[in-house]
């Protein structure tokens, strides 16, 4: 700890909803499922892309690169970012003999181990009686024996896979895949699964320690409060920076209730270990008890519980407290980040699993801190862009859905209010008893109107809501873990 580190440079910056943003959101969504389906194709497009951006800056290059990555992230400047992401891209694609080379496989041993991992996943599904004729049926069997089976590795295994599935082992679409683009996409998802393999059984030891200091909570005696006057004075002028204790130095409750606090942990080993979170949460929870009651004592059992944020929704002023919180909790992390008595990696799973706070930065914000993730955010970095699909491409090659909605926008609108949670669990029920869906066009103002494209609508909400179903479940697999 050290003056310095309690005056950080470092800011969170919240992503506009620009129209620009939406853009270059969409592509790189299209980039990506290019990648996974043909990667020779996927470099193409960068360079095309690569080519267009110097081109709108006058052809040269230099002047992209020579752009002060500080002022073009002040201004916003989309062109930077789009040729910074494309460049980086292009930067990291490596031709199939040296990616064979770099993990000694030979190409036919590569083939080998394709179908080998293939057919581990079918068998795994046949052995749990996992039905598998559409993709809606398989992960409604799926999450439900992972709940008849709670911990059991082999589903957990069956569930990395499938998430991070791009048409290699659930092949809907496969058809114009090519063998070298099958290895490629073996290569990819095996290392995926083994990451999420990893990072799902640490955070399985942390949820265990996690409920076992809120059982000791109960029984917590404080110890002797030791004089802590230097690292309570830089943690007060720290905790001052932050937007939502605006005036907080005008406070002398405070100040007094801020030191009572930290005597308090630092006067238990077990509480002085999760520090840092547990000041975050008191501060980022309790802020209005802390500035304005004398004598106030936290309740510190109530923090570890899950507190609710509306993260998807601003209404002014709520997104700018999250960026403030966040802050808070990236600041103290560093802070504290020498205290050899700090446990900093649980510190780290009680913020990311006891609110949606890391959800909100990632969907939100610039990348710019290393704000901790749960298996949900690791299950949504990792899995395939092109999960769940639903329906084969080729039934609908003339029938083009945004192109619909921009020329029947008033249509697409009823559409969307009419789509409701009742009508989407419709249409996934009869998906996953591999029925057909046409049942439900009617139900949809003008869909018998223009029946191919009430089905594309309907696929296109069903897997929004399946990719929502698997992704919150990576949440539940912790807690039965």
């Amino acid at each position: 700890m050290s003056p310095d580190n309690a005056v950080p440079k470092r800011i969170i910056r919240q992503i506009p909803e620009t129209e620009e943003n939406i853009k270059l959101k969409h592509m790189i969504i299209m980039l990506e499922l290019c990648r996974e389906s043909d990667e020779k194709l996927w470099k193409q497009l960068l360079l095309l892309q690569l080519d267009d951006v110097k081109t709108l800056n006058g052809g040269e290059s230099r002047k992209m690169k020579n752009k002060s990555e500080e002022n073009a992230i002040m201004n916003h400047d989309i062109d930077y970012e789009i040729y910074q992401y494309v460049n980086q891209q292009a930067e990291s694609y490596i031709p199939l003999g040296e990616l064979l080379a770099q993990r000694n496989l030979s190409y036919d041993s590569a083939k080998h181990k394709t179908a080998g991992f293939r057919e581990k996943y079918h068998q795994l599904q046949h052995d749990y009686h996992i039905r598998n004729q559409n993709v809606v049926m398989l992960c409604l069997d799926l999450m439900t024996r992972m709940e008849q089976l709670p911990g059991n590795q082999d589903l957990e295994y069956l569930y990395f896979c499938t998430v991070t599935d791009a048409g290699l082992l659930n092949e809907i679409n496969l058809g114009g895949h090519s063998e070298e683009q099958c290895i490629r996409n073996y290569i990819s998802q095996k290392e995926r699964v083994q990451e999420l393999m990893d990072f799902m059984q640490m955070q399985s030891q942390y949820q265990e320690k996690f409920k076992q200091l809120r059982k000791n909570l109960k029984k917590i005696i404080p110890g002797e409060k030791t004089d802590c006057m230097q690292e309570f004075e830089l943690l007060y002028k720290l905790t001052l920076q932050h937007t939502f204790l605006y005036r907080a130095d005008k406070k002398q409750s405070y100040y007094d209730n801020l030191h009572s606090l930290l005597m308090h942990l630092n006067s238990n080993q077990q509480l002085k270990s999760v520090k840092p979170y547990l000041i975050f949460a008191v501060l980022s929870r309790k802020h209005g008890m802390m500035l304005n009651r004398e004598h106030f004592i936290p309740n510190l059992q109530t923090v570890f519980q899950y507190q609710d944020y509306q993260i998807h929704a601003d209404n002014g002023k709520n997104f700018n407290y999250y960026v403030s919180y966040l802050e808070l909790y990236d600041h103290l992390r560093r802070f504290y980040q020498d205290d050899s008595d700090i446990d900093s990696a649980l510190c780290d799973f009680c913020f990311a699993n006891a609110s949606p706070l890391s959800e909100f930065y990632y969907q939100h914000c610039r990348g710019d801190c290393e704000i901790p993730i749960n298996l949900k955010q690791k299950v949504l970095e990792l899995k395939a862009f092109s999960f769940p699909q639903l329906f084969r491409y080729d039934d609908y090659l003339y029938y083009d859905i945004q192109e619909f909605e921009t020329k029947h926008s008033e249509i697409y609108q009823i559409w969307e209010k009419t789509a409701d949670t009742e009508l989407t669990a419709k249409v996934l029920k009869l998906l996953g008893e591999n029925t057909g869906i046409s049942s439900c066009i009617s139900e949809l103002p003008y869909g018998q109107k223009y029946p191919r494209f009430a089905e594309l609508f309907l696929f296109q909400i069903s897997e929004m809501a399946l990719d929502k179903q698997m992704t919150d479940f990576a949440q539940k697999i912790i807690m039965l873990s």
